[in-house]
């Protein structure tokens, strides 16, 4: 929620125009990478050997395995960052060739790429921690890490951008202060873990080589899809100035969703089936995926639904203030309706992903992405040529979609899941639900006079009840349904308010 306020104070200090653009590109370069070393690929190959090694040996040998895991992520990172520094004219033109055309835009980028790149070691010590963090069953300070992220830029923006020539490059300097306190924060968990934040030397060490070929493929896969990102965000960087913006404000809010429930639950289940895979209970494995897949699902399918019918009321009320105009208003919207189509798919194949990391299989979801990316690449220009950025994010839709499919065809295929692990009934309901709830989206979202965003009482009444009678009638047609989560979840809510009320 906070990283949706960061992109709200972005918005509102520099619209969206080339300048922020500029900043956009630049920060996707060290984000990129650090999917690449941090938590793409370091913590789906590192989890499950961590808590291989704690089960089949001991909690010290564990420990042992991760400081000199810390010593591997330090080197990788610090010379990945000096090469990303020297060559970050290189980098920002791979990324946006089509800020090329206009030196001042190239210059500023490759600027804000050199200032922020050290990020990507902050960022992939935080990652290295929360794969113990989770292994131990402490998920806090990692969730939290964010947080200081966003604090920081949010505060640049208003302490450290008035203060400077270039206002845009006190954002950048804000990363910087952020990542230096996501990791701070991990250091009293950590500790309470017992684990060593000191690295060790990780040359010839038996497990690291088991990490590093482990990683091999799951850096591969990661890459597949980071290729993606560079593909679309370069087809993105011909376009108008401000459409690179709109493009990454309507994936922010998609992700917010993402990131508040499906992520979470997802990561939450990681352990658990790194656990279970490791005593090779196929039982708890099954058990573990439906109820982590109907969880994750009855968030995703009403909220993908309600950004898609709600696109405009959203945007408008969260973004139309300050620099940012009533036609960036209704591009975003647009964009972010495609993006909404992609929810559900997104979550289920980062669930689809960490099974096979749990089952040591990294080998089958490196293959299907390099699958998917020739076809949101393809896709993605193809309807780019005509719709602009809408058609870039039409083209990631169809390809995760893609993915998914997939990655569902060869799971089924393992013979100990061929048992079902999918929430069928569950999902049934979950999509009638949301078709209820949608009439009622649309009809009450007509009600608001959106074009005149956040100024006045009246919108933010009919935003009010539009986001709660949407959320109010999704539950309550569940609960007629007796969906088993639905039903589960509010006796547990009835549950504790009565204990509460007991102990009072």
């Amino acid at each position: 929620m906070l990283g949706a306020a960061r992109d709200l104070v972005i918005a509102h200090v520099f619209g969206a125009g080339w300048i922020t653009d500029a900043f956009v590109q630049a920060f996707t370069i060290p984000n990129v990478l650090r999917r690449l070393t941090a938590e793409g690929s370091m913590t789906l190959a590192f989890l499950p050997l961590y808590t291989e090694i704690r089960e089949k040996n001991d909690p010290h040998a564990a420990k042992k395995f991760a400081a000199k895991t810390l010593g591997l992520v330090l080197g990788v990172t610090t010379i990945l960052t000096g090469l990303g520094i020297i060559f970050s004219p290189q980098l920002v033109f791979l990324f946006a060739a089509g800020f090329a055309s206009s030196p001042e835009k190239f210059e500023l980028t490759v600027l804000l790429t050199r200032i922020m790149f050290p990020y990507l070691i902050f960022v992939s010590l935080v990652a290295w921690s929360m794969g113990i963090l989770n292994a131990e069953g402490r998920f806090a300070a990692p969730a939290a890490a964010p947080i200081f992220l966003n604090v920081g830029m949010i505060g640049a923006a208003f302490v450290i951008s008035p203060l400077l020539k270039e206002p845009i490059t006190g954002i950048g300097i804000g990363v910087l202060l952020g990542g230096l306190l996501q990791i701070l924060i991990q250091v009293p968990s950590l500790r309470k873990v017992g684990q060593s934040i000191t690295p060790r030397n990780f040359f010839n060490d038996q497990n690291i080589q088991r990490l590093l070929r482990l990683l091999g493929p799951s850096l591969v896969g990661v890459a597949v899809y980071q290729i993606n990102i560079i593909v679309l965000r370069n087809l993105a960087s011909f376009m108008p100035s401000g459409q690179v913006t709109h493009y990454y404000n309507a994936s922010r809010l998609s992700e917010l969703t993402l990131g508040v429930f499906a992520f979470a639950i997802t990561t939450a289940g990681f352990p658990e089936l790194s656990k279970h895979t490791a005593d090779a209970n196929w039982q708890k494995i099954r058990s573990t995926m439906r109820f982590t897949m109907a969880t994750t699902l009855l968030v995703v399918i009403p909220a993908s639904i309600g950004l898609a019918f709600a696109a405009e009321p959203i945007v408008s009320m969260l973004y139309f203030h300050g620099e940012y105009a009533w036609m960036d208003v209704q591009n975003t919207a647009l964009t972010l309706q495609a993006f909404a189509l992609s929810i559900p798919a997104v979550a289920l194949v980062r669930l689809q992903t960490s099974v096979f990391f749990s089952l040591k299989d990294s080998a089958t979801p490196v293959k299907i992405s390099l699958v998917s990316i020739v076809v949101t690449g393809i896709l993605g220009w193809w309807w780019s040529q005509s719709l602009e950025i809408f058609g870039l994010a039409l083209g990631l839709v169809a390809g995760t979609w893609f993915q998914f499919m997939l990655l569902l065809l060869f799971l089924r295929r393992k013979p100990e899941l061929r048992k079902s692990f999918w929430p069928l009934r569950s999902t049934l309901l979950y999509l009638i639900a949301s078709g209820g709830m949608s009439i009622f989206t649309w009809l009450f979202g007509q009600q608001g006079s959106w074009e005149q965003g956040p100024f006045i009482l009246h919108n933010w009444t009919i935003f009010a009840g539009l986001l709660a009678g949407s959320a109010l009638i999704y539950l309550i047609l569940l609960l007629l349904f007796r969906e088993e989560h639905a039903v589960r979840i509010s006796l547990q809510l009835k549950s504790g308010i009565k204990s509460r009320k007991d102990k009072k």
